[in-house]
């Protein structure tokens, strides 16, 4: 087997381990923002309520963290 048909055989390997999981790499990311929503929504109601009990520096804190992600 010359070195260029060594490479493909092994490509064509790699490739069909990988395939299987990026094929699910969608749908997990789809779940990682639908959580991160829901987090994101449970944290401004908790810092909706805060506000009633005078947890400005909470709230703020809320604000920055938020803010900061990606």
């Amino acid at each position: 087997m010359t070195p260029r048909e060594l490479a493909n055989e092994h490509s064509k390997k790699h490739n069909a381990r990988t395939t299987g999981r990026d094929s699910d790499a969608p749908k997990k990311i789809r779940e990682l923002q639908e959580r991160i929503k829901r987090l994101e929504e449970a944290g401004d109601a908790l810092c909706a309520a805060a506000a009633f009990m005078g947890w400005h520096m909470e709230i703020e804190k809320w604000r920055k963290a938020k803010e900061a992600k990606p």
